[in-house]
């Protein structure tokens, strides 16, 4: 069965058709599902309010090569920045690339020469993350597993699979199609793995960051028992912050998420992800939450639109 021509039901899992993500049909499936709707139904009421009030949109956005569904991150920023969505790319003072694909051989072209976000990021392979970081932050996170003797982590090239496992180096022979990373330790009490998922909007890191824990039995899963909100100036420096923005800025991800985590070993930070279609909020987070966490990346949404139509 296909649903909204993005997913599939195969069996008890929910299949995304453009990257094959597969996502368990649980009793907390359906939980999370509950909250993103409930959400989306919040945006809604803003917007409504607004509407009802005239005000006017600060610009119109098309999005190619498809527009993104209400459960992705760009849908509520869209609505509480006031930038209206358009079908219609002759419409719009701006376009945004919008695909859950995570390697093209050349960025899509733009419908018009307007300004457009996000369209030199075709490339966001685990791969081209390790290369890009090592480049920007000066340490490796990539390692070569025939070589590497200890633990380490092995992992798909494509995104969204979460099938991350810890497997003892040296490898004879590494499976194709899979990256080697060193085993990070981010953990802040050394059971509780956490994830600093870091919003990038204009290239840079915003106000706030979510704070994605999970057991340790469940550290290469996107199930997270709690999601709690979090400054991004008490979990990232100002130098971190600069050397996030320098690798935004090599991967042209004008707005997307990164994945970060922080060794408790050695104390640095390894981005180990970029995702240009995020989906978010995440739904184990508080309503109120989310919304504090979305009108910032509104904010700095609107600001990234401003600055793009003054040039």
């Amino acid at each position: 069965m296909t649903i909204f021509g993005e997913f599939k039901i195969s069996g008890n899992e929910l299949v995304a058709t453009e990257t094959g993500a597969a996502i368990p049909l649980t009793r907390e499936f359906a939980r999370d599902a509950w909250r993103i709707a409930s959400f989306v139904w919040l945006i809604n009421g803003v917007r409504a309010v607004r509407r009802v009030r005239g005000r006017e949109p600060r610009a119109r956005i098309s999005f190619f090569p498809r527009k993104p569904r209400s459960y992705y991150a760009i849908w509520p920023v869209c609505q509480l920045a006031d930038v209206k969505i358009v079908d219609d790319p002759e419409e719009a003072d701006l376009h945004f690339y919008f695909e859950d694909c995570e390697f093209l051989t050349a960025p899509r072209l733009a419908p018009s020469a307007k300004p457009a976000f996000n369209v030199g990021c075709f490339d966001i392979r685990k791969s081209v993350v390790a290369r890009i970081f090592e480049e920007t932050f000066g340490y490796a996170l990539g390692v070569d597993p025939s070589a590497h003797h200890g633990m380490l982590v092995e992992k798909s090239e494509s995104n969204g699979k979460h099938d991350g496992r810890l497997v003892e180096g040296p490898i004879a022979s590494p499976k194709p199609g899979h990256v080697y990373q060193r085993n990070i330790e981010n953990t802040f009490d050394g059971a509780e793995h956490v994830d600093i998922r870091t919003p990038v909007v204009g290239g840079r890191t915003t106000p706030f960051v979510f704070l994605k824990r999970r057991a340790r039995d469940l550290r290469f899963t996107n199930d997270n028992h709690r999601v709690d909100l979090a400054a991004t100036d008490a979990m990232l420096s100002r130098d971190e912050q600069e050397k996030i923005a320098a690798f935004a800025r090599a991967m042209r991800l004008d707005f997307g998420g990164l994945d970060i985590l922080r060794d408790r070993n050695d104390g640095r930070i390894y981005i180990v992800d970029a995702n240009k279609t995020d989906m978010g909020p995440p739904s184990a987070m508080r309503a109120q939450d989310k919304l504090t966490a979305m009108r910032a990346l509104a904010d700095a949404f609107a600001a990234m639109v401003d600055g793009a139509l003054a040039k």
